[in-house]
């Protein structure tokens, strides 16, 4: 369990959540599964996906934008990043704990 920033948005279709890393962070981002935050990916742990993502990003090989689209072709998901609201008023900001995992293994390896 880790904490996280969650921001409800008031939006011309509806309230939509969203988890919120901060404007500074670099090598991380939370992947939705449709429209649920599913997974985090952080190049800079050392578990066995994030480091085939780091590298395969340090090659210059694949965007994480590529690697999301290959993995959703490959094994029929539904993965994103969680679009920002076009037009956003901030309803509420609160900490939230989340069990978020890296992507899977085996789903990395399929891209190589």
């Amino acid at each position: 369990m880790r904490k996280y920033l969650q921001i409800s948005y008031y939006t011309l279709t509806g309230i939509k959540k969203r988890i919120d890393l901060g404007d500074i962070t670099y090598g991380e981002w939370i992947i939705y599964d449709v429209q649920t935050p599913r997974y985090h990916v952080c190049v800079f742990e050392k578990d066995n996906s994030n480091t085939l993502i780091y590298s395969l990003l340090n090659k210059k090989q694949e965007t994480m934008d590529s690697i999301i689209k290959k993995i959703n072709r490959q094994q029929g998901t539904k993965l994103s990043f969680g679009k920002r609201p076009l037009i956003e008023i901030i309803k509420k900001e609160e900490s939230i704990n989340l069990n978020l995992t890296p992507l899977p293994e085996h789903w990395v390896q399929n891209i190589l």
